[in-house]
């Protein structure tokens, strides 16, 4: 691989990052609304699998951002 490929990757990533983090935050939110709703449902076993499932998507996001900030420097 030379540097311009190295340099088009890098700019691929600038540009597939923020992608990825947005999306990650849009699942965030949709399992935040599954998880109200499995709770209203009676599903309480249902709703402590998908907080489980939260915490590790906003670890995910944290990750996305730090990720994010290095490669802007």
């Amino acid at each position: 691989m030379d540097e311009h490929d190295h340099h088009s990757d890098i700019r691929r990533l600038g540009i597939g990052l923020p992608y990825l983090l947005k999306h990650n935050k849009e699942h965030v939110q949709d399992i935040e609304k599954w998880i109200k709703r499995a709770k209203v449902a009676g599903y309480d076993e249902v709703a402590e699998d998908l907080e489980r499932v939260l915490e590790l998507s906003q670890k995910i996001t944290k990750y996305f951002e730090a990720a994010l900030r290095k490669l802007k420097g």
